[in-house]
């Protein structure tokens, strides 16, 4: 059985570990890329902010946001008084080693987890909150609801390939090694879509006229209310690991073998 997942083989991390162990076929389908903004003033000053002790907490709620913080100057300290934030363990793994320990929400890995489990602030304190471009004004106006004073930032913003008419070529070299073709979804179970972005440019996406269409999975809940909105259907996994995959599709877990192995924290590139 093939998953092919929307995002490139170096963002591989333990999700795609888990659907291995389980002795499922893996492939990717990049039809979205990550890119710094032109212009890393503001993010840099933000870094310089948070490393002056000026936010009490700092959250972040992707990978790829870490990688930004990274390239504008983060080390992954925080000063005393400040604590880190991430919506779920794949955003804890891609911290830097300096990084303290992360709070992150038990019930829900995403934005809306952290809105309901986040500690309420005392009067004055303050949030960092690097985001993509893209990002849903959903969890800034829930802080700002909540009584959080809130720097939001933008830290990458997400482009579609599909529209750009840049989709990787399958297996052109190293980088592209287990990206697939729109030809070969025909033999794929499922799709995972890894975003809202994502999803956008899925639905522009020209399938071949005799291919049957993979189910798809969602990861994440504004990924999956972007995917209703476009009127495609998908399920929202529970949590973002191959179990949920298995138990989404209705598929018994296999046994499981192999060893952990590190996150790329590196973005999409030509995630």
């Amino acid at each position: 059985m093939r998953i092919v997942l929307t995002r490139w083989p170096h963002q591989a991390g333990r999700l795609e570990e888990g659907l291995r162990a389980a002795r499922l076929e893996v492939g990717f389908l990049p039809l979205t890329e990550q890119r710094l903004p032109a212009d890393l003033t503001v993010l840099r000053a933000a870094v310089t902010d948070l490393a002056e002790g000026r936010f009490q907490w700092l959250l972040l709620t992707s990978a790829t946001t870490v990688w930004a913080l990274q390239e504008a100057g983060w080390d992954g300290g925080v000063p005393e008084g400040t604590r880190i934030g991430v919506t779920g363990p794949g955003t804890a793994q891609a911290l830097p080693s300096a990084a303290p320990q992360a709070w992150m929400p038990h019930q829900e890995a995403s934005a809306a987890g952290i809105l309901a489990e986040l500690p309420a602030p005392r009067p004055g304190e303050q949030v960092l909150l690097p985001q993509s471009a893209q990002a849903r004004p959903q969890l800034v106006n829930g802080l700002r609801s909540a009584g959080w004073e809130v720097t939001q930032v933008t830290a990458y913003e997400t482009v579609d390939r599909v529209h750009e008419g840049t989709l990787p070529p399958s297996g052109a070299d190293d980088r592209c090694a287990g990206v697939v073709g729109t030809a070969e979804l025909a033999g794929a179970e499922a799709v995972l879509i890894t975003s809202s972005t994502a999803a956008r440019a899925w639905a522009g996406l020209t399938l071949p006229g005799e291919s049957d269409t993979p189910a798809l999975l969602a990861i994440g809940r504004p990924t999956a209310q972007t995917l209703d909105e476009l009127q495609l259907s998908a399920r929202m996994l529970e949590d973002v690991s191959a179990a949920a995959v298995l138990r989404a599709l209705g598929v018994a877990p296999g046994p499981e073998r192999a060893p952990h192995s590190p996150v790329d924290r590196r973005p999409g590139t030509g995630h």
